[in-house]
């Protein structure tokens, strides 16, 4: 009976320091979100996404997956879509960046909690993510000149 007691115990400090993270943490990016900081930072990271191939407004998902997750960001990259504001390029960029760092903010605010060094949770995951889109739109670009020339060969 005491190992069921102490597991329980053990689980729910567990919840109570996610807890203290996350119940903080997502008030502040309402906050933010609802105030346009999002839109403010998109500004600034634009260059950096312009070099994996996405505009600003395809920037701009992979911007709030980074802070409110994966969910979220898919929210808005349907959005997007419909409204005919990201390329099906773009999108295909968005989704490898998506997959390899959303939730930045918030995982790294929960790791950080329990001990984690920043470095280690950010370097990684955004170097593997850019690296990734960079060869991805490299690549993209390279078969859509192939494309383009197999087409005026063949005209």
């Amino acid at each position: 009976m005491s190992v069921l007691w102490e597991g329980l115990v053990q689980g729910l400090l567990g919840v109570w320091t996610l807890a203290r993270v996350v119940i903080p943490l997502m008030i502040v990016l309402e906050i933010a979100a609802a105030n346009r900081i999002l839109e403010r930072v998109n500004r600034w990271t634009v260059p950096l996404f312009r070099l994996v191939g996405l505009s600003e407004a395809g920037a701009f998902p992979v911007v709030v997956a980074t802070f409110f997750g994966l969910t979220f960001g898919s929210g808005v990259i349907i959005s997007y879509i419909e409204e005919g504001r990201v390329s099906p390029r773009e999108v295909r960029i968005l989704g490898v960046f998506m997959a390899l760092s959303h939730a930045l903010v918030e995982d790294t605010a929960l790791f950080l909690a329990v001990g984690a060094p920043i470095a280690v949770l950010l370097i990684p995951r955004l170097t593997a993510a850019f690296v990734c889109c960079w060869g991805l739109h490299r690549f993209l670009i390279w078969k859509n000149a192939g494309t383009v020339n197999a087409d005026a060969v063949n005209s």
